[in-house]
Order: structure tokens, then sequence, then C-alpha cells
């Protein structure tokens, strides 16, 4: 039998409310959301219990709109924000922003990317001219052009010493189609390919109002605030933006193997990844349940206790979901020494199919709904917090109203939709497999497995 719980779990920020039970609303403050002229979307959320200010814009510019062979375009042009505008140098915006004890932050993500400020209410004016200046009005220096892709070709490099960068950079590209930019990363030969002249363009090809969302949450009038963005914001001119490679998820598709030969390696990486119901689905709440189940509930999580617990060959192995309003992903890794290899894929692959066959416990999903409904005020702590869980949300095609609703809709989920759901997506077959490796030291397990692909480590994943 499920056991209720009631409690008073949190107040957050003066507006989050859990009560008991089914009630477990969390109660958003009213939101002022009005459209400018020029198609920028803003959000006002009123709150003046704290005297602080947090600014939010997020832009739909990202990994998603990157030409082929210009990956890295996006992450560079928001990097090069801050280096100047055109009234101030890189210095001068850093000295501004800790003159009134605040911070930039650039927060790129597959599909968009948000730029945020916290600070006290007192310097709300100062605070946004400094961040209207840096969105409407960067120059694109030279001096900070080169410094940021230097910083760049550094990462590329990096991250060709970590194992499961490697396996995930690799993994992606056999996930996605063909041609779809989400599934590409960065390489040495991209990075070098851009030009400023290739930044500024992207810039003002996609940063426009009516590709844009500004949120603006903490201590002010909600009229005064309205105004002083349209006198900074209203001129901004508006344009067509292109349309996105669109990403089909392909269900049935049999799972393909690449092998990714780096020598010298004592353990091999194993990585999987299958599509998963979207944002949108009737079935994402059963689905982030089933992955906690899986793997995303670490220690207590069925392939912690077949692959590591019982069969000691891992020290870690975990999933996680990837999740987005027309796709989804689902993300399985670990490693293991190099003799296990064989040993460690086939018990993933059957604890996958295991659950998938037997199901999970009225237990196990008890587990899961408390760990998942107790994360969500941790989601919530602070108004650039609640403003980021907002736009995000809403990325993701979700209103205020179902994010009221998430802990009740996580609640009343059953034992049957958990397990109708991983009958219906979780198929050992479709998943599809990265091993990172030294090929010599493993090819007789490798063999074992099926037919693969190889490639070496250094090679573009998507080539």
């Amino acid at each position: 039998m499920k056991i209720i719980k009631c409690a008073l779990i949190a107040v957050i920020f003066s507006f989050s409310v859990f009560a008991c039970a089914e009630q477990q609303i969390i109660n958003y403050p009213p939101v002022k959301d009005i459209t400018l002229p020029n198609g920028l979307r803003v959000m006002l959320i009123e709150q003046n219990q704290q005297e602080t200010i947090s600014y939010r814009m997020l832009v739909n510019a990202a990994r998603a709109d990157q030409p082929i062979g210009r990956e890295g375009i996006a992450d560079f042009t928001a990097s090069m924000l801050q280096e100047g505008t055109a009234t101030r140098t890189s210095g001068q915006i850093a000295d501004d922003i800790a003159a009134i004890g605040s911070g930039l932050s650039v927060s790129p993500q597959p599909k968009f990317v948000i730029i945020g400020m916290d600070l006290l209410s007192e310097f709300s004016g100062r605070g946004l001219d400094i961040f209207s200046d840096i969105l409407l009005h960067p120059s694109f220096p030279s001096d900070g052009y080169n410094r940021i892709k230097k910083d760049m070709l550094n990462s590329v490099q990096i991250n060709l010493t970590d194992n499961d960068t490697i396996a995930f950079n690799h993994g992606r590209c056999v996930l996605f189609e063909k041609g779809n930019p989400l599934g590409r990363t960065n390489t040495k030969k991209s990075i070098e390919s851009l030009k400023i002249k290739d930044i500024r363009k992207f810039y003002e090809t996609y940063y426009r109002p009516n590709n844009s969302i500004m949120l603006v949450i903490g201590n002010f009038e909600t009229g005064q605030m309205l105004q002083e963005i349209t006198a900074r914001f209203g001129s901004w001119q508006r344009a067509e933006i292109p349309a996105r490679f669109e990403t089909k998820p392909d269900f049935h598709a049999k799972g393909k193997i690449r092998v990714v030969d780096k020598p010298g390696m004592t353990q091999a990486v194993i990585y999987l990844n299958q599509w998963s119901p979207d944002s949108t689905s009737s079935r994402y709440y059963d689905y982030q349940l089933a992955n906690y189940v899986l793997g995303g509930g670490n220690f207590s999580s069925r392939l912690t206790y077949a692959v590591r617990s019982k069969g000691g060959m891992t020290y870690h192995i975990g999933s996680f979901t990837n999740i987005h309003s027309n796709y989804g992903v689902l993300n399985i890794t670990t490693s293991t020494r190099n003799q296990e290899l064989y040993n460690a894929y086939k018990l993933i692959l059957s604890e996958i199919q295991n659950l998938s066959d037997k199901g999970v416990s009225e237990d196990e999903l008890q587990k899961a709904q408390n760990y998942i409904s107790g994360a969500i005020p941790l989601q919530l702590e602070s108004p650039g917090q609640v403003a980021d869980k907002i736009l995000t949300s809403i990325m993701r095609d979700f209103t205020i109203n179902d994010l009221s609703k998430e802990v009740i809709n996580y609640n009343k989920v059953t034992v049957a939709d958990v397990n109708s759901v991983m009958r219906e997506y979780l198929k050992a077959e479709t998943f599809n497999t990265v091993v990172v490796c030294d090929f010599d030291k493993v090819k007789p397990q490798l063999d074992q497995i099926g037919a693969y692909e190889i490639v070496n480590y250094k090679a573009d994943p998507c080539k």
C-alpha cells in the first residue's frame, strides 16, 4: 500500500508552499506576461520580500542553430557578449558589474542560451543599463576573440583526455540523424574556421527580440519595470529567424555499436543511449520515475545493484535523461576493467530487459517519488533559480500551471504506469553503444558483443 506523508516541506522565496499528499501544489506568484511590439516576450514577477532582483534573457541561439562546419559558433558568440560593447571594454564591463555587487552568467544549452544578472534592487537601473548594453551592443573586439578562441581550442584538446566526454560526443553523433547540428561537436577544425565576421553574423541572425524571452523577478514595481525595459529594449529590431533542423526520433531503430580506439587505456568506458519521450508526452512523468529506478537513483538503482554491488564490475554506473520539447534521450554510462568489458555490457543489457519485462515494485516507485518530489524545492531556493526554472520549463512547453502541479503529477503515477512506459520504450535492442577502449586489448570481447564500427579517438565523431 502506498504511504501518504503529510508535511509542510518548505516555504521557498515566500511563495512556494507544499501541502499534504495529493494537495502538494506549488503556489507560484502571479506573472505579468507581455509581448512588446518588436516581439520580445517580457515576464515580470514582482516579489518584494527581499531586496534583490534577477534579470534573465533567454535567446534561442544554440547548438541547434549551428551550420555544419561551424560547430562552436553558438557558445563562441555567447562568450563574446561580455568582451566589450560600443561604449565599454571588457575591463569596464567587469568593473561596472563589480561596483554593484553583481555578476554575469552565460548558460548555453543545446537549444537556447540564458544570460543572467542577480543584484540588489537598489542597483536595478544601473544593472539593467549594463545588461541591455551587453545584449544589444556587443563590439566583438579582436583581443576577446583571440582569447576565447584559444580557450575553446584548449577545451577541444582537454576533451580528448576525458574518456566519458569522448564517449558522449560519439554517442550523440550516432544517435542523431546525419546533418542534425545537435549530433555534432566542436572540433579543432571548426573552431579554427570561425572568424569575427561569422560570429557577428550569427549574433545578428539569432539575437533578436522575437527570438527571445526576458524574465525579471524580485523587488520592483511592475509598471515602472515595464517602462524601463521598453525604454532599453523597445528599439531592438526584430527579424526573420531561420528554421531549425527538425529532429525526428525513431523509437524502433536498431541500436548501433561504435568502438572508439584509444591506445593505453586500462579500463573501458561503456556509454549507451536511446530516444525517450519528450516533455510534451503524456508519459513524461512516468518515464522520469522509470529512469530513477533504472539508474538515476544512484545507489538505490537497479543498474548500481546489478553491475556494481552484486557484479563488482564498476565503481559507478548511472543513467540520466536530456529532455526537450521535441525529443528526449536516455543515457547510461559506466567504466569497467578491460577484462570485464563483455560481462559488464551484457549485464547492463540484461538488467534493462529484466526491468522492461518484469517491472518495478511499489517500494521502488515510492522511493523514486519521494526523492524527485523532495528535490523540487531545492530548485527554487533563490529568485535566480526560480527564473531559470520557469524559462527552461517554458522551452519544454510547460506552463506555470504545469509547474504548480509538478509534485502532484509525479505522485499520481502508479506502478502500472511505470511498467507500461518501460515496456513501450525501454528495449535493449534499440540502445546505441559506444565503447572507448584500447582496441587491441579487448578485441576478443568486442567481437562477442556484435558487429561494430571502429574509429580513432582523435577523429571527428561525425565524419
